[in-house]
């Protein structure tokens, strides 16, 4: 480059740029080759989620969704849990082949005296995280968990230029290698009027992320946690799906179903009223055809196709308003059937 050279635009023209498709970790949720954001409160179950991917991305299991995940290794790089009575453990409950998880826990340094020392990682210094990934094959998902704690002491988390410019270079290096990097994140107290606004610090974290996800508390069901989608500017909005953790051993167990909850729905209920409009239309509409007593399940479903409902938006407001569903006699080919336990008829 010479001086001439300097201050003239760098032009693309579009003809010479081959369009390719883009490429998933998890079809709508993580894009290979791009910075996502997991969101949400501490304690939820973000690390036991983070732990039910990496399972299954050391394995080829799966997503929740029925969708393909490409088998390949993992790299956590990750300063909350202990590697050997959290982490491991975790991954145990989930059947992860443990042979392709990995852990980036420090890095070897000499000391002011030239004594070597294992110091800290930092994102401001991505040298490291390179060196581990060329000495690992196939790391198909980087997870950066909780991301405040790899910023740097210098490093102001809220202010946008200071963070782009530690993760601009990491999103540079998940192009180079082709991996899913999911960056864990707190959220902020207090009420927002869009969901991804809660997360924590400057808004060059959203900004930067291609697809962002939250995870909360189901409104109706505190012990379900839902994983909602928030911005994604690389496909459509993907359907959100709740699990619950399971006890002995700890892990996570989804649903065997989209969640019919939004984020937005969720925010609006944390802010004082009933998320969803038509929650009453179909909560009046239920009650209504369990008025008179237990009715098949297959028989609520007829008619709320028959009305115009959702079935999976009907069987969410079965557990709104306290019906039940009971199996008639003892044995499992039983038909299943549906009753207000204060309904006219005996519940079965």
């Amino acid at each position: 480059m010479t001086l001439d050279s300097l201050d003239t635009p760098v032009l693309v023209n579009m003809a010479d740029v081959e369009a390719v498709p883009v490429r998933w970790l998890w079809p709508g949720r993580l894009p290979r080759g791009r910075l996502s954001l997991l969101a949400g409160m501490p304690g939820l179950g973000k690390s036991f989620a983070t732990a039910d991917f990496a399972a299954r991305v050391s394995t080829g299991t799966a997503w929740p969704d029925g969708s393909a995940c490409d088998r390949g290794s993992v790299l956590f790089v990750a300063a909350e849990d202990d590697p050997a009575d959290t982490v491991r453990p975790r991954l145990d409950a989930h059947n992860a082949d443990v042979s392709r998880v990995h852990m980036l826990t420090g890095v070897h340094r000499l000391d002011r005296n030239g004594k070597p020392v294992e110091a800290a990682f930092m994102l401001e210094d991505l040298a490291p995280l390179e060196r581990a990934l060329d000495t690992i094959d196939d790391v198909r998902l980087i997870v950066v968990d909780p991301i405040g704690s790899y910023l740097g002491a210098g490093v102001n988390a809220h202010m946008d230029t200071e963070v782009r410019a530690v993760l601009a270079p990491l999103a540079a290096l998940a192009s180079k290698a082709d991996a899913a990097v999911l960056i864990v994140s707190h959220i902020r107290k207090g009420t927002a009027t869009h969901p991804d606004d809660l997360v924590l610090g400057s808004r060059a974290f959203t900004g930067l992320a291609r697809s962002v996800l939250h995870l909360t508390t189901n409104p109706d069901d505190k012990q379900e946690r839902l994983l909602l989608p928030g911005k994604n500017n690389l496909a459509k909005s993907p359907d959100g799906w709740g699990f619950k953790i399971r006890d002995e051993p700890a892990c996570v167990a989804w649903a065997d179903r989209p969640t019919t909850w939004t984020m937005d729905e969720v925010l609006a209920a944390a802010n004082g009223g009933r998320a969803r409009e038509d929650d009453n239309e179909h909560a009046d509409w239920l009650r209504d055809v369990l008025s008179n007593g237990p009715i098949p399940s297959v028989d609520v479903k007829e008619r709320a196709e028959a009305d115009g409902f959702k079935w999976r938006k009907i069987q969410d407001t079965k557990n709104l308003i306290g019906a039940k569903a009971t199996r008639e006699g003892f044995s499992s080919s039983g038909r299943w059937v549906w009753h207000m336990p204060n309904a006219r008829d005996d519940s079965p």
